[in-house]
């Protein structure tokens, strides 16, 4: 009800009241200030009657919103789990075409100009992706704005390191991998492995959010191994078919420190050190530029094993290449855009014994005279692919060559740890 009406009514109330009391005083014969008194009470009980009439009205509207809340969360659960079934049985139906694809026979040569249906395929898959994307998008603005309310992560209010262990403790990890090419034939000569975590609603969770939680939690050792374990299944897998395909695993600088961690995982590596030329670990340049001590032993004793280092993530071109191959570097990844920017504009050039002035032409090749390779990472556009060969950069490695893809569900339940392996890890994980 407008507050004007409200006001209007409490105006009508104390006339009322008013000439009540003037009449008592006139005919009843009262005094005064017993009218008076009389008028005051009565527009006391008007006034009651008026404000519980009142509340009761709002407490009724208030119900019907709270239902009309309620309705629109059903409806907004409903929707999610319509459109994360159609996303995941078109998924499913992308990985087997992508399957098909990756083992089907070379066309005949007449079909060669022609697009291969199942890329045809692809393409609308991709279409209905995109607009099962956009139909989820419509009917959340819809719920949204109909009833003023946000939409709900069911995990919300779980913790994130609860998360993380239960991924772990019910083996919803899964190993993602990206091509590394040579260039310029763009043939794939190596794959990085990412790992991935799940909730129990099949949604990935970001390493964004699980790394934060998992280092909290001590677990990063434990993910990295499984990361481990799912590689040296791959690589195994890939010399049983006579392709040496090597794969960068990430490896977090504070493994190489766990005294729990590493011992573990160096008897690991030390019974897979036949796969010392395949399986190469990856840390950030700030990382490996801050390294302790006990970090750079532990690196020390994997590289006596046989095994290599990659850094990622640089953010300075201006390296040590001597120091790079003593620990046992062999491969250095920076953005395309860096190498840019920092090589071609600024002239940045990396450390080395060589005194003569360094075209950007040869940077390569003095990479490659200290046991280096450059790989230009994060290569999203044809544009940059020419930049990069300008610079004669042996790889490249960005969603332009493919992204990251979970390996086929048989593979994963094939190099899946058992479950003994991550209570191995430490008492940690319940």
């Amino acid at each position: 009800m407008p507050i004007i009406t409200h006001i209007l009514l409490y105006a009508a109330y104390a006339m009322v009241s008013l000439t009540v009391g003037l009449a008592l005083n006139q005919v009843g014969g009262e005094g005064l200030g017993s009218s008076i008194l009389g008028g005051i009470a009565l527009f006391s009980a008007c006034a009651v009657t008026h404000a519980g009439i009142s509340a009761t009205a709002a407490a009724g509207r208030i119900g019907q919103a709270e239902k009309k809340i309620k309705g629109d969360m059903d409806r907004l659960r409903v929707a999610h789990r319509e459109v994360a079934a159609d996303i995941d049985a078109v998924q499913t139906r992308l990985d087997q075409i992508e399957t098909q694809i990756a083992y089907a026979a070379p066309p005949p040569p007449q079909q060669i100009e022609t697009q291969p249906q199942g890329q045809i395929e692809l393409k609308l898959i991709d279409q209905i992706v995109d607009k099962l994307g956009a139909a989820m998008d419509a009917r959340l603005n819809t719920i949204q704005g109909a009833g003023n309310i946000t939409a709900i992560n069911p995990t919300a209010a779980r913790g994130p390191m609860d998360l993380v262990r239960e991924a772990l403790t019910e083996n919803r990890v899964e190993l993602h991998l990206q091509p590394i090419v040579q260039l310029p034939q763009r043939k794939t000569a190596f794959y990085e492995g990412f790992t991935r975590l799940k909730d129990s609603n099949g949604r990935l969770i970001l390493p964004q959010e699980f790394i934060p939680a998992a280092e909290q939690a001590g677990l990063m050792g434990t993910i990295d191994n499984v990361l481990l374990f799912r590689c040296v299944q791959i690589v195994r897998k890939l010399m049983k078919q006579d392709r040496r395909i090597g794969i960068f695993c990430n490896l977090s600088p504070a493994a190489l420190a766990d005294e729990h961690f590493f011992p573990q995982f160096l008897d690991f590596m030390r019974e897979n050190r036949d796969l010392a030329g395949s399986v190469i670990f990856e840390i950030p340049q700030d990382s490996y530029e801050n390294r302790t001590s006990i970090e750079a032993r532990a690196m020390s004793k994997l590289v006596d094993l046989g095994f290599r280092f990659s850094i990622d993530r640089v953010t300075n071109t201006e390296i040590d290449l001597p120091d790079l191959e003593r620990s046992g570097v062999r491969y250095v990844k920076v953005a395309a855009s860096v190498l840019v920017e920092q090589v071609l504009r600024r002239g940045l050039r990396p450390r080395s014994a060589i005194t003569r002035e360094i075209a950007a032409a040869d940077i390569a090749a003095v990479y490659q005279r200290y046991g280096v390779d450059l790989i230009a990472e994060r290569v999203e556009a044809e544009d940059t692919v020419l930049e990069i060969l300008d610079l004669d950069v042996p790889y490249g490695q960005g969603h332009l060559f493919g992204a990251p893809r979970a390996i086929k569900e048989s593979l994963m339940e094939e190099t899946a740890p058992p479950r003994e392996f991550y209570l191995k890890q430490s008492g940690r994980v319940s």
